[in-house]
């Protein structure tokens, strides 16, 4: 967005809303998949030979590798999001920058008038 033109304002705006909305979905999306997947690991250790406590599948269950996987996923997810934000977050005091200066000029424009 280089321009003052309201289309192009707009059109950053949107993109960026959109962009900052699909890194939300993508990032809720993994962590239900690794909710489900903790869940699914705990469950099946449960029906394992071994004797442990609850804690113990837990623990296990937190460890499992595509568990570990997801979470890393999760964090690239998180830092993908937050970056889609700040780049809305731009857009946005940027467009307030420009309400500013015009509100300014305006001023500017009827102090003027006013002193000739």
């Amino acid at each position: 967005m280089v321009s003052f033109r309201p289309d192009e304002i707009a059109d950053a705006k949107m993109t960026a809303i959109k962009n900052y909305k699909a890194a939300k979905r993508h990032r809720d999306r993994i962590e239900r998949l690794l909710d489900h997947q903790l869940d699914q690991t705990f469950i099946q250790l449960k029906f394992n030979e071994l004797k442990m406590s609850i804690e113990d599948r837990k623990a296990r269950a937190r460890t499992d590798e595509a568990v570990v996987t997801l979470r890393e996923d999760l964090e690239k997810a998180q830092e993908d999001m937050d970056n889609k934000y700040a780049e809305l977050e731009r857009v946005q005091t940027k467009i307030e920058f420009m309400l500013d200066a015009n509100a300014t000029n305006r001023q500017e424009m009827k102090l003027g008038g006013l002193v000739t």
